[in-house]
Parts: C-alpha cells; sequence; structure tokens
C-alpha cells in the first residue's frame, strides 16, 4: 500500500503547552493538546483528543513533565491509526517565529538551523525556547522523519514591501540582523493565494488578521506593501496579551528594572486588552464595555482605534483602500468589532451591514453595503499553507 497522500504533522510548542496536529493533505485528522494544570501544589500535564468529527477525550493519565509530550504523541496516533508503516509520517512542521535574514526563509532542519535559534534568542527570548524543544523532541522521537520550520514571516519578506527599514545605525542593524520581518506570514501567505482564486483581487486591499495576536497588512495587486509587525510580533497592534507599540523609552526602563527576558514576557504575556481589562477574551470585553465597565470600555476603545488607525494609516501610504479584509477569530467572528472599526471608516467609501453570513460554499462574504467598498471576511487557514510549503521544500529535495 502506497503513501499518496502526504501526512504531516504541525507542531505548536508554547512555554507550558504542546499541540500536535496531523494533517492528511490539508485535512487534519486529530490533534493532541498537552497543557499544564495544577494538582495538590504541582504541575502535571494532561492531553485532549480531538478527532476529525469534533469529538474531544481528556485521555485518563497524566504526566509530571511536559517532556514527555511527543513520545505520547507517537503512540496514542499509532495506537489511534493514524500513523503506521503503510501511512508513516511525511514530515514534522514547526512554525517559527524568529527574526532575521535566515528564519525569513523555510529550511528542513539540520544542525545549521539549531545554531541560527541559538542567535536569535536575544530578540525573541519567548519563542524560541518552545521552538527549540518541540525541534529536538521531534527528531529524537521520529529520527527518519525531516523535520521543517516553517517561516512566520516568509510571505512578507518580498521585494514589494516599502517598510522594511529601521532608523538605526547600520553597524547595530548589521549586529542583531534587525529587520521590520512582520508576523503571520502563514494567514498573509494563505490569503495571498486564497483572493485571487476566490475572484475578489483589487488592486489596494488592506488584510486585518485579528485573533489572540493582531496584525494588519496592507497588498497591492496582491503583493505585501505594508505590514503592521516589525522585528517581532510585538509591534504594531495592541492585542489579547500585548503591548502593541510603545514608546521605547519604557521598554528600556523595564528592562533595566525587570531584565531584558523579564521585560519582553511582560510586555508580550502580561499586557494588552488583559492588562487594561482584566480578561483576553474580546467577548467578555464587548460585554463588559457594554455594562459601563471603565476599564472594558478603555480597553475596547483603544483596540478598534489602533486596527482603523492602522487601516488609515495604510490608505495614505497607498493613495486609498480598494477593499477590507476581516479573517482570524475576532475578525471571522465578532460583528461589534467589526462594525466598530468600519464606522471609522466610513468616510473612506465603506459602509457595513450585518445580515450577511458567511457562505461556505463560496468561501467568503461581502458584508458591505450597497454603493459601499467591498468588505469581506475570508476565512484563513494557517496549516493549510504551512503544509503547501512544507512539500515545496520536500519536492525541492527529492
Amino acid at each position: 500500500m502506497t503513501n499518496i497522500t502526504k501526512i504531516f504533522l504541525v507542531l505548536n510548542s508554547g512555554s507550558s503547552s504542546e499541540k500536535f496536529s496531523l494533517y492528511e493533505g490539508e485535512d487534519e485528522v486529530c490533534s493532541l493538546y498537552f497543557e499544564g494544570v495544577e494538582d495538590a501544589g504541582k504541575k502535571k500535564f494532561i492531553c485532549t483528543i480531538t478527532r476529525a468529527d469534533g469529538s474531544e477525550e481528556q485521555l485518563d493519565k497524566t504526566w509530571d513533565s511536559l517532556d514527555v509530550a511527543f513520545r505520547e504523541a507517537k503512540a496514542i496516533f499509532e495506537k489511534e491509526g493514524f500513523i503506521n508503516a503503510a501511512h508513516p509520517l511525511d514530515g514534522i512542521l514547526v512554525r517559527v517565529v524568529a527574526a532575521g535574514k535566515y528564519f525569513s526563509a523555510n529550511h528542513i532542519v539540520d544542525d545549521d538551523t539549531m545554531k541560527e535559534l541559538e542567535k536569535v534568542r536575544i530578540t525573541n527570548p519567548l519563542h524560541v525556547p518552545g521552538t527549540e524543544r518541540g525541534i529536538t523532541n521531534a527528531r529524537d522521537t521520529f529520527p527518519d522523519v525531516p523535520v521543517m520550520v516553517i517561516s512566520d514571516s516568509e510571505s512578507l519578506t518580498k521585494t514589494s514591501r516599502k517598510d522594511t527599514e529601521y532608523a538605526l545605525p547600520r553597524e547595530i542593524i548589521d549586529e542583531f540582523d534587525l529587520g521590520r520581518w512582520g508576523a503571520h506570514g502563514a494567514s498573509y501567505g494563505y490569503m495571498m493565494n486564497r483572493i485571487p482564486e476566490l475572484g475578489l483581487l483589487k488592486k489596494r486591499m488592506v488584510v486585518c488578521h485579528l485573533g489572540s495576536g493582531c496584525s494588519v497588512t496592507a497588498l497591492v495587486d496582491g503583493m505585501p506593501a505594508y505590514t503592521s509587525m516589525g522585528e517581532t510580533p510585538l509591534e504594531g497592534l495592541m492585542s489579547s496579551t500585548r503591548t502593541g507599540s510603545i514608546d521605547p523609552t519604557i521598554g528600556a526602563l523595564l528592562g533595566e528594572k525587570l531584565g531584558a527576558a523579564e521585560a519582553i514576557k511582560l510586555m508580550n504575556k502580561q499586557s494588552g486588552l488583559q492588562a487594561m481589562a482584566g480578561s483576553n477574551d474580546m467577548r467578555e470585553i464587548i460585554a463588559g464595555a457594554e455594562e459601563d465597565n471603565p476599564d472594558a470600555a478603555a480597553a475596547y476603545n483603544l483596540f478598534i482605534d489602533g486596527v482603523a488607525g492602522k487601516i488609515g494609516e495604510f490608505a495614505a501610504k497607498m493613495g486609498g483602500i480598494d477593499a477590507i479584509v476581516f479573517t482570524a477569530t475576532i475578525g471571522e467572528r465578532s460583528i461589534p468589532v467589526r462594525n466598530s472599526i468600519i464606522s471609522k471608516l466610513e468616510f473612506m467609501g465603506f459602509k457595513i451591514k450585518n445580515d450577511v453570513k458567511l457562505d461556505k460554499a463560496k468561501g467568503y462574504a461581502n458584508i458591505a453595503k450597497e454603493g459601499s467598498k467591498p468588505i469581506y471576511i475570508i476565512p484563513t487557514n494557517e496549516a493549510a499553507y504551512m503544509i503547501k510549503k512544507a512539500s515545496e521544500l520536500l519536492d525541492d529535495v527529492a
């Protein structure tokens, strides 16, 4: 029996969690989520399995360390019959949120990859350790399976970009390999393919990726021109736990007080909507704002102003906007957020209506009122883009 459809394991390594998503082609057939819980004052790890039909089951077993996750995941996938001798893994994919020239491209992992990861620890102390752990465990557990790092900025590092530089001394830029690399690249890469496929391409478009992390990217003729994130995902919009762009002096002061790594952690993991409103769930923040909770209202208004302001900035840079796209969890699902953003952009020719639902058969919805420029909801599929890029890597070495 031959393995015609490639089977990929997509890994998402957090500081205290590990998620394994198994795909046959672009279809997710099973996922495993290992997360830490408190048990009698000690951290234990549990695993939830989600099958293709959406059913979930928490496994009746706990582990003392997250390091066992890969070995246990392999055993679970084999027991469930998803991988075996007839259907072996073709590759393990690890998304890399790391800046620099090396990681603006996709690679099959080798010793050079690990050396390059060490180099970017200084600017990415939150993401790199989990990435290194995942890659190391993947190579140990599946020694014969290629592990691939899929860049979270590759789709954005194009010559069409007009905002890649920082106004810093060249020797500093070269020493730290600094640049506005951007992030959420798997989502934007998918959109750059999907928008033309759907016949929706306009000359000047803005795509709003609004989820737990938030960013905005401007496309001219379907190619990236401007993006809101920079050297790291911290630059740009505030989001669930990130400050977004703030006075750099604040970062320097926090670094002096807390140390660089703790300051970066605070600005990435303990700020944003969570810090302002006490919740990083946009639904709770909207409810709080409607109940006149001043903290929730302040957080919501700052969030909306940030997104609308970035769209306006890109409109000025492009000389106008012909269409707006909303994607990711908040962008796709939150009517209040979309309404609030678009209400600030009516002067640009955008008006929204609420009684339009996503047409799954069409793959998108135009939620603009008659006479308005198009406003689209297009679901993103980052895994599909990662799998496409992984297949290209494997084809290149075949």
